[in-house]
C-alpha cells in the first residue's frame, strides 16, 4: 500500500479576508458622499472564507491525478477514496470520504489512534 506524507502543519485551512467599498458609494456625487459620511453611513464591505492550505491542495491534486481519490469540486468534504492508500500512516479504504485539509487532521489522528500509531 502506498503511503503519502504531509507535514501536519499543512493539515489546516487558511482564512481569506476580502475588503472592498460598495459600488453604491461610487454612484454618489461628492456632496452625497459628504452627507453620507456625516450621517455615519458605511459603504465598506468585507467577507471572510477559508480554503485548504496550499500544500494540502497540492497533495489532494496529486491523489486525484493518480486516481487514489475522486475530487469533488462543487462542495467541501465530497472527495471519495478510489483505491486504498495511507496518509501519514493512516489507512484510507476504497469508498471512504476524503475530507478537507482542516477536517482531515482529525480523521488522521483518529485513524492513527485506532491503528496504535500514536
Amino acid at each position: 500500500m502506498i503511503n503519502f506524507e504531509i507535514d501536519p502543519l499543512y493539515l489546516t485551512d487558511i482564512t481569506i479576508h476580502k475588503k472592498w467599498i460598495s459600488e453604491a458609494y461610487y454612484e454618489l456625487n461628492d456632496e452625497e458622499k459628504v452627507l453620507a459620511l456625516l450621517k455615519g453611513k458605511n459603504y465598506n464591505c468585507s467577507s471572510m472564507s477559508s480554503d485548504d492550505h496550499p500544500e494540502f491542495k497540492k497533495l489532494r491534486e496529486q491523489l486525484g491525478q493518480e486516481k487514489f481519490i475522486k475530487i469533488q469540486r462543487r462542495w467541501w468534504n465530497g472527495d471519495v477514496v478510489l483505491k486504498p492508500f495511507t496518509l501519514n500512516g493512516a489507512k484510507f479504504k476504497k469508498g471512504e470520504q476524503f475530507s478537507s485539509g482542516a477536517a482531515i487532521k482529525y480523521v488522521i489522528d483518529s485513524k492513527q489512534k485506532k491503528q496504535g500509531i500514536i
